[in-house]
């Protein structure tokens, strides 16, 4: 990412990314149209409220995962093979106690989250059955996701594309032999998650093992470094803590959404795979944006970053663009293949039809958050997202279902905050990069 064509360097990190994320989503929507075709709308609910509360630790991991792949990435650009060794090996060791963690955290709170956002009965008993077996291996998740992050650090995000095409397969394959053919239910989607990405685990882990660029790493040779670990820690954690805190705003708009109704639960839960759809391109441009932007600040090459940083915003909202017009338009045949019941069905194309026009927002928002946590600054973008993914969005519900019992005050929550928040991170990216222009910047060392 240190040379080269700059477009080309990042279409070609992005594109695996993307891929991979296509074949994510593709299972999760598999998930959910074997749920909602065969399970029905109560089943599909049950899915859709479990999502925000899952999000909860996962955001949570995620944001320290990226503080340890910014750091990995500037020690790769920096060719500090020995602190990257060490960097590696505290990532892993601290990822496996966090997981554990984790796991615990999630099989506490689930239960009483699900009473605290007034999930219907009739749904809730599912939704903890989801939970409980979701959380339970949700360690396996987390290192996985960890393994991937790494390679991609290290400037390869074609071969966690394999591995997750391999996982994908045996989701598919296992929700179909849980729930159609074994009659598991919403158990057997939650069984299915965890056993393929339990499977998974072992071949990022191989290719981590077999790294050739910095000597054999082992297992053996694992040591935790607490200044490394600090360091992350101190990029990944208001980013965690950010995106935990933004994962819980959304349970309670799950609240919101849930005072509508099972079909509108429904809705909110299709609605919900293509948002992740429309999502995609976003992440893996911006995680592209933020390997770019680390590594050239560990090569101290800053007027690369900014063209780099250009490039990305203009190829992000080229595809956004498209592809917002694409889901409005066709909003009620796309929410159609889920589920036959017509009051779901209309509830997910509203949902789509709100927020369609924003995405270009959304994308903008999180393209300059992710540039400015690859030079380590992750404090400033944290405080901005809370103030308006959390507290704004939360007000505008808040005030807004208090005066009007009409679903469209839920709805049109995103889109605002989204133009408020993508102005002010756009505009502390400008001040940051013509800072950075004027002086010197010391790189990890």
């Amino acid at each position: 990412m240190t040379d080269g064509s700059i477009v080309p360097r990042l279409i070609s990190f992005a594109i695996p990314l993307f891929l991979g994320n296509i074949f994510q989503q593709f299972y999760n929507t598999v998930d959910c149209f074997i749920i909602g075709k065969y399970l029905g709308s109560e089943s599909l609910a049950a899915i859709g409220s479990t999502s925000q509360l899952v999000f909860i630790i996962i955001g949570f991991f995620n944001g320290f995962a990226t503080g340890t792949q910014v750091v990995i990435s500037q020690l790769f650009g920096a060719k500090n093979l020995s602190a990257l060794k060490k960097a590696i090996s505290t990532a892993i060791f601290s990822s496996f106690i966090l997981g554990i963690f984790m796991t615990f955290l999630g099989l506490f709170i689930s239960p009483l989250l699900l009473k605290l956002i007034q999930v219907p009965e009739n749904v809730s008993i599912l939704a903890q059955t989801y939970l409980t077996i979701y959380f339970a291996g949700i360690l396996f998740l987390i290192l996985y996701n960890l393994g991937s992050g790494i390679l991609r650090a290290l400037g390869d995000s074609k071969t966690p594309l394999y591995f997750l095409i391999l996982s994908s397969l045996i989701n598919i394959i296992l929700d179909l032999v849980f729930v159609l053919v074994l009659k598991l239910g919403v158990a057997g989607a939650a069984w299915a998650t965890i056993i393929s990405e339990f499977i998974s685990i072992i071949p990022v882990y191989s290719a981590i093992l077999s790294i050739k660029e910095f000597g054999r790493f082992s297992f053996r040779n694992v040591k935790f470094d607490t200044k490394l670990f600090g360091l992350m820690m101190k990029i990944g954690l208001p980013g965690a803590v950010s995106s935990s805190i933004n994962s819980f705003s959304n349970t309670f708009m799950q609240k919101y959404v849930n005072a509508f109704g099972t079909s509108c639960i429904a809705g909110w839960s299709i609605f919900a795979r293509y948002d992740q759809f429309m999502i995609m391109p976003m992440i893996s441009i911006s995680l592209a944006t933020t390997t770019f932007v680390s590594q050239n600040f560990g090569a101290k090459k800053i007027e690369r970053i900014n063209k780099g940083v250009k490039s990305s915003f203009f190829l992000m909202i080229s595809i956004i663009f498209i592809l917002s017009i694409l889901i409005f338009v066709f909003s009620e045949t796309l929410s159609a293949i889920f589920v036959s019941d017509k009051d779901s069905v209309l509830y997910a194309s509203l949902f789509i039809r709100y927020t369609a026009p924003f995405y270009v927002l959304c994308a903008t928002c999180m393209l300059f958050s992710q540039a400015l946590r690859g030079f380590g600054d992750s404090f400033i973008p944290t405080i901005i997202t809370f103030c308006g993914f959390v507290l704004l969005r939360q007000f505008i519900l808040f005030i807004g279902t208090k005066y009007s019992e009409s679903f469209g005050v839920v709805a049109i929550a995103y889109p605002i905050v989204w133009v408020i928040t993508s102005m002010v991170m756009f505009v502390y990216y400008e001040t940051k990069i013509s800072t950075m222009c004027k002086k010197n910047f010391v790189a990890v060392k």
